[in-house]
């Protein structure tokens, strides 16, 4: 399935530049209730607590918060009940591997109740459904920058995503993956390629 997931973020992505959608509607589960703060640079983490094996993005998630201090790391859960967010922060999950700690620790984690908040960012990002795990860069302007999907195969650690949060901390011209290709849709028409949904 991951093979047909294209994850690349392209230069003509419909959220770039776009007002970043409030947090308003959102709950707090962990820290206090923020919104979009102008003057700081904002990473907003959508992600759902049963894609087990997007756990690892978690934790890459809390390190960042930890590294880049001045900016303001907001988890937002879009699992179907606050209940199954609650009790998942408490849990102690570890690496299957390494059996190391996964954490989910970033200074602010809130609940999305219905999505509702999801859903704003889909329709910014024109697309008909987000995937979960996704990140925004919000700049100090909060204006949107950069949009990531991820995936067990397909984590931060793969991605150029660090780089571009430090190109938006340093007001700098971020990386390009160019625009998104066209695919034949047959009889010589082209059309562009559709954002794929893990669920």
């Amino acid at each position: 399935m991951t093979d047909t997931v294209d994850v690349k973020t392209y230069s003509d992505d419909k959220c770039f530049g776009q007002k970043a959608p409030s947090l308003e509607l959102l709950e707090a589960v962990q820290g206090e209730k923020i919104d979009l703060q102008p003057g700081k640079v904002h990473v907003l983490y959508f992600f759902t607590t049963f894609y087990k094996g997007a756990y690892p993005v978690n934790e890459e998630f809390t390190k960042l918060s930890e590294k880049y201090k001045d900016v303001t790391f907001i988890s937002i859960s879009n699992d179907a009940e606050k209940e199954k967010l609650e009790r998942f922060l408490q849990k102690l999950i570890l690496d299957d591997k390494s059996n190391e700690p996964i954490r989910m620790k970033t200074p602010f984690v809130f609940y999305d109740e219905k999505k509702a908040t999801a859903k704003l960012y889909t329709d910014v990002s024109g697309l008909s459904i987000m995937s979960c795990p996704t990140a925004f860069i919000v700049d100090k302007d909060g204006k949107i920058q950069w949009r990531q999907q991820f995936l067990q195969t397909y984590t931060v650690k793969d991605s150029n995503f660090e780089n571009q949060l430090l190109h938006v901390i340093n007001g700098e011209e971020l990386e390009s993956n160019g625009p998104r290709p066209k695919v034949d849709a047959g009889e010589g028409e082209a059309v562009e390629a559709d954002d794929m949904s893990l669920f």
